[in-house]
Order: structure tokens, then sequence, then C-alpha cells
């Protein structure tokens, strides 16, 4: 395992990828996690890519990329110039050297608040990653969907096993598996066999009138059991990338909610009762001076943080897999092939300044905000 960042969560910084090279070796990073491709290069040019993935490979940094949505029901235009854009993308990445690629489902409400139901996107998004399933298997890459406030982890699981573990995976974002009310332990067990990416984070909950809140913080700074975590990912992922994605924001969900529960219907009776008692141990934590309070903390602009929030995860992270034997020497990750990439999968079952004090709320009134999850 090798810790780097989501470049999402430098954007301020407004980094092209050899500055952001620059960036993460200067600071001690071992990686970086980007977005989309043609962020990369809007014209998906091949010698472009092709210099961004060896100046990775030179610098002995792990580098990955996304591809657009895979939810046919809210994509921008239409469906077959979507595929068309995808399966360039597929080519275009695979031909520069990436294979495992990030996409998402959705950024959060539209389980609540989208016309079509939930579970028809799910099973529609199923039959459109089916549908690249040839170009996939061509060119030996795989779609790992994020838990990005949308999906849980349950139907991510179900959904990769249904279209194939070869061509589908998952990006598990470590703290964003709060939005469903699931543990964040219990989360990562049930999509270790099949997380090849992540977005990794921390966070506090807290109780609010309709549920709780969630603030973001760094590795090691919110109520992440970090020392069941890592372990449990990286039996099935040795290598895994654990790219740090950092943001302010407070997102509210609503679990006391009659509607938000039926539309958990996995969520178990245990489980939530863990994840309450991981909100009251917040509180008491925030009572005692232990954390800070977290309307004073999120009033301080993420700039102005950043890097100290960066470090912090950095040598907590390192500090952790160093103990743990879990550290992946430098390079490792970099001269996987594809197809080694598959086998864990099969073993499964043994840029802007952004608003500061937002409180986005999930899953109740057709007023809230959409926001986003990241």
């Amino acid at each position: 395992m090798r810790v780097g960042v989501d470049t999402f969560t430098i954007r301020e910084l407004r980094l092209d990828p050899f500055a952001t090279f620059d960036y993460l070796v200067k600071n001690g990073f071992d990686g970086a996690q980007f977005g989309e491709l043609r962020g990369l290069s809007q014209e998906l040019d091949p010698a472009r890519l092709r210099e961004v993935r060896s100046e990775a490979d030179h610098r002995g940094l792990y580098c990955h990329v996304s591809v657009p949505c895979c939810n046919p029901h809210i994509i921008a235009g239409n469906l077959t110039e979507h595929t068309v854009e995808l399966t360039k993308q597929i080519e275009a990445a695979a031909e520069a050297g990436w294979h495992e690629l990030h996409s998402t489902l959705g950024n959060g409400m539209e389980r609540y608040e989208h016309p079509v139901r939930w579970t028809q996107q799910l099973a529609d998004s199923a039959d459109f990653i089916r549908d690249l399933g040839p170009v996939l298997r061509q060119n030996g890459s795989r779609i790992n969907l994020e838990t990005h406030g949308d999906v849980t982890t349950f139907e991510l699981v179900r959904l990769v096993e249904d279209v194939g573990p070869d061509i589908a995976g998952i990006c598990l974002d470590t703290a964003n598996v709060l939005c469903h009310a699931e543990d964040p332990v219990l989360a990562a067990r049930r999509a270790a066999p099949y997380t090849h990416l992540t977005h990794t984070k921390d966070g506090i909950i807290y109780f609010s009138s309709r549920g709780y809140v969630r603030q973001g913080r760094p590795p090691g700074q919110g109520c992440l059991d970090w020392n069941q975590i890592l372990p449990a990912l990286a039996e099935f992922s040795p290598e895994l990338p654990l790219s740090i994605e950092d943001h302010k924001w407070l997102f509210e969900f609503n679990v006391f909610e009659k509607r938000w529960l039926a539309l958990h219907p996995d969520l178990t009776l245990e489980e939530f009762a863990r994840v309450m008692r991981l909100a009251h141990l917040c509180e008491e934590r925030i009572a005692r001076g232990e954390l800070e309070n977290p309307d004073q903390y999120e009033a301080i602009p993420y700039a102005e943080q950043m890097e100290e929030r960066l470090a912090f995860g950095r040598d907590f992270l390192n500090g952790l897999l160093l103990a743990r034997g879990l550290k992946t020497k430098k390079g490792a990750e970099q001269s996987s092939t594809p197809s080694s990439w598959y086998a864990p999968c099969f073993n499964g079952v043994s840029g802007s300044s952004t608003p500061q004090s937002s409180r986005r709320s999930r899953g109740m009134s057709e007023n809230d905000p959409p926001g986003r999850t990241s």
C-alpha cells in the first residue's frame, strides 16, 4: 500500500500533471489519482497521455485516471454519444498504461430525488457497464465505481458480481460510506475483495434533529478505525493506492426519517447501532475538547489548512502501514500487469475555492440542495 493524493484535494493550487508530480515528490507522497482523462489532454492526445504516464513511472509514482459517469440516467446528452466517449477514453487510457479506471454512478442525491427509482438506476448502470465489456476486456481494463454518497457497498458488491469482477470493481471512499449509515470497518470488509482504488478520507459525525452530520477530517483525525480498515483492504490488494481525498463541507444525513430508512433496505439494525455509537463517541470527544468544535473548525478556509491536513494524513497512514508491514516499496505498483490485478477479485468470497460552511442534507426534502459528496 502506498499513500498519495486525489488531485481534487489540491485543486486550488491549479497544477498541471507535471507540476502535480513535482508537488507529490516535494511533499513525500507516492502518487496521484487524477480526474477525467480529458483533464490531462482535452484532445486525448496519445503522446501527451503517454508523456504523463511515463513521467509518473520515471519518478516512481503511482498514477490513475477517471472516466465519465456510468449511470445512463444522469449523463448529459445522448446515451449513444456517451458510450462512444467512454469507449474512446477507455482505449486512450489503456494505450497510455492506465487500466484501473475510476468512475461514479452519481453525486449523492440520485437515490432520493431522481424520477427513476434508484434500484432501476442500478440495474441500468450494470447493463451499461456490461455493454462496455468488450472494450474493457480487449484492453485489460476495469471500471472502479466510487462510493460517492450515492451507492452503498452492499449495492456495489452485487453490481460487481453481476457484471463481472474482471471489468468492474470498487473505488472505496472510506468515509463516504457514512452517507448511508454504513459502519466504515464493516463496509471496508464488504468491499475489500473488489477494491482496487481508494479515496482515503476520515471524518466525524454528530447528531442533528433529523439524523447526523458528517464533517471531513484528515486520516487519523476522525472516527474511522484504520487499524482494522487497512489490514482488511490489504488482505485482497496489498499494493492498493491510498489516495487521500480531503476537503471541508458539512453533510447532513436524515437517517431518522422513515423514507430514508426505506431507501436503505440492506442496512441492518446492528450496523445502524454501530454508527449511532460512533456519533455518540464523537460528541463525547467534542465535549471533552479532544475534537475541535465542528462549526468553528469548518469556518477556517480549507486552503489555510490544506498543507497541514495533508501532512498529518500522510504521516499517519505511512506510520500505520510501516508498523503493520503493509507499506509497498516505491515503484512496485507500477510494475503490476493488468492480468495480475484481476487475481484478488476471484478470491473475494474466501479547481476553485469552495464554500466552507455549507450543510448539505441527504434524502428527504425536495428543497434540499444536491451538493456534492466527493
